[in-house]
């Protein structure tokens, strides 16, 4: 009886010591939830995989004035713009290089795109002629590879030296017409960029127009309209690709590829 009641006091006093082990993690743990957040916020940051960084509560400061803290300093509007319209485009020929791969990889050569998935600049075409050049080309019955590839002399290029902003507007476009190649083993297809692709408003940037051109394209008319609608469409507020102060970009790569690579072949 007496190892009984020994045994039962020991297991009492363990219990009570757990007890205020507990108490004083949950106290410590407290604690430092209150500290944190006294003294550190979260700002976004989409160069990290995680999309934000924990920093000081100075920094937050400093970032809700405009700062980038990487660089220490409040990036000018037109830079700012330039470093996101950038990031823009890599992400986007990007996802076009991974599905392709996918594809190749999944359903052979007949899904893959001939040439190189990449940005080409254009000769013997500019913004105030384009829709006219390739209306021409088309009705003479030439196919899309023969008018970008043969007619136009399509050389691959970095499309981001050629970015024009627009502050009026806070537009961000080209100053002279940029196709992204795609299309599969039978026929060649294109996007063709302009001079205000996207806008932006506040830390967003939304996508405004680009033009698809493809085999039996004839008529132009239609786009052409829809080319001067968007020449003077608004951005949402709050739509679009957000960025941070550094001209980092929210871009939902893997949601985007793996919506897109097993879209059918018409």
């Amino acid at each position: 009886m007496a190892r009984f009641f020994a045994r039962f006091g020991i297991q009492r006093i363990v219990m009570k010591f757990r007890k205020i082990k507990f108490k004083i993690i949950a106290a410590a743990l407290l604690l430092a939830a209150i500290l944190c957040a006294a003294f550190i916020r979260i700002v976004p940051d989409y160069s990290t995989s995680r999309g934000f960084a924990v920093v000081s509560l100075s920094d937050y400061d400093k970032y809700k004035q405009g700062y980038c803290l990487k660089e220490n300093r409040i990036l000018p509007k037109e830079e700012l713009y330039k470093r996101v319209a950038g990031a823009y485009l890599d992400y986007d020929v990007k996802l076009y290089w991974m599905i392709d791969d996918y594809r190749l990889k999944t359903f052979g050569s007949l899904w893959s795109s001939r040439y190189e998935v990449a940005y080409y600049e254009l000769e013997n075409i500019n913004l105030s002629n384009c829709f006219e050049v390739l209306e021409k080309y088309y009705q003479e019955g030439k196919t899309t590879e023969q008018i970008l590839m043969k007619e136009l002399k399509a050389k691959k290029t970095d499309p981001k030296k050629y970015l024009k902003i627009n502050l009026k507007d806070t537009s961000v476009g080209f100053d002279r017409p940029i196709v992204m190649v795609n299309g599969d083993d039978k026929a060649v297809t294109g996007t063709l960029f302009l001079d205000k692709f996207a806008i932006f408003n506040g830390n967003y940037m939304q996508f405004n127009h680009s033009e698809y051109i493809y085999d039996l394209v004839t008529n132009f008319d239609i786009t052409r309209e829809y080319y001067k609608k968007r020449k003077n469409a608004v951005v949402g507020i709050g739509k679009g690709f957000k960025f941070d102060n550094c001209g980092n970009i929210n871009y939902p790569l893997e949601e985007y590829y793996l919506g897109g690579r097993d879209i059918e072949r018409h």
